[in-house]
């Protein structure tokens, strides 16, 4: 398995038999094999997630396959895709997915979590390797909202965590977001905790790469630290 970071919370993993691409709005794909099925994952509508570019920067690939959050058809009709270049024939084979669902693209098992901010997460299997790519899915802990929010975000991310309890990955892709503040580790440290993890990597960092190093020396990452990568692999 290779993996290549791309910006933000864009990720390539080149598995033996497929290219999986997630949330790719900005940074350089490595050169994709023409022979393996390329599926494009977004997770949801937010700019810095999504971009329709991604149709037409992947148009050349001989088989491309794309799972979009639900978020996505609803905030644009499909007269909106049309005009940004994607055919009837190309939007007709986008999965358009909602949490809790089941389904086989290409040969993966992928399924969905709900996100706490918008559209989804994403685990994904191909029989050997097992992924996980949280989207927004969060715990998104923000000290200027009211305890109400932060109660139900509270409720709302660790409803969905319990559907994973122990689940096995072999890398995730999480948010360590340092905006914020005193909370930026608490969706990331809970996963590692509740999940069997071989290796995390860290996103939605706003190319902040300071945070590795917070992470790193605060006390609640010493049982996971080792499995967490590295920010000099990001720049190579």
């Amino acid at each position: 398995m290779q993996i290549t970071y791309l910006h933000h919370s864009g990720f390539c993993v080149q598995l033996p038999e497929h290219t999986l691409i997630f949330d790719w709005v900005e940074g350089q794909l490595p050169e994709l094999a023409p022979a393996k099925p390329v599926v494009v994952f977004v997770s949801h509508f937010h700019a810095d997630h999504f971009t329709f570019d991604l149709f037409r920067r992947l148009a050349a690939c001989p088989q491309v396959h794309y799972v979009l959050g639900w978020d996505i058809r609803r905030q644009f009709s499909r007269r909106f895709f049309a005009a940004r270049g994607v055919e009837q024939e190309l939007y007709s084979r986008i999965h358009f997915v909602k949490g809790g669902e089941t389904l086989t693209v290409a040969g993966l098992k992928v399924e969905t979590l709900t996100s706490t901010d918008s559209g989804v997460a994403f685990l994904v299997a191909d029989g050997t390797h097992s992924l996980y790519h949280a989207g927004d899915l969060n715990w998104w802990l923000w000290a200027g909202e009211d305890a109400a929010f932060n109660r139900q975000m509270t409720h709302d991310f660790l409803a969905q965590m319990a559907l994973i309890e122990g689940r096995r990955f072999d890398v995730a892709f999480l948010p360590l977001d340092p905006r914020q503040e005193a909370d930026y580790a608490e969706g990331f440290d809970h996963f590692m905790r509740h999940t069997d993890t071989a290796q995390a990597w860290p996103m939605h960092f706003w190319e902040d790469f300071s945070v590795f190093q917070r992470l790193a020396d605060d006390p609640r990452s010493a049982p996971y630290r080792a499995e967490v990568a590295k920010a000099e692999w990001y720049r190579r």
